[in-house]
């Protein structure tokens, strides 16, 4: 949603205050997420996937961080 085909794209192409407002609704939530699930792919202004990490340290590190969660119950 926050990649160039997506909500980004439609406000520029739209102006719709509601594009803009999910907008902003969708990079508050975003921010809060944990590290472990950002960065891992995004798309281009056609909407090809791009891998920002590759699959095995992007699974790494969900494991990292749920087994993180898991050892302090």
């Amino acid at each position: 949603m926050r990649s160039a085909c997506g909500l980004p794209y439609l406000i520029k192409k739209n102006g719709y205050s509601c594009f803009e407002k999910a907008l902003r609704q969708e990079e508050k939530q975003y921010n809060e997420m944990p590290e472990a699930f950002k960065g891992h792919y995004s798309f281009d202004e056609d909407g090809n996937l791009i891998e920002l990490r590759n699959p095995n340290e992007a699974k790494e590190m969900m494991n990292n961080f749920f087994a993180s969660k898991n050892s302090r119950n």
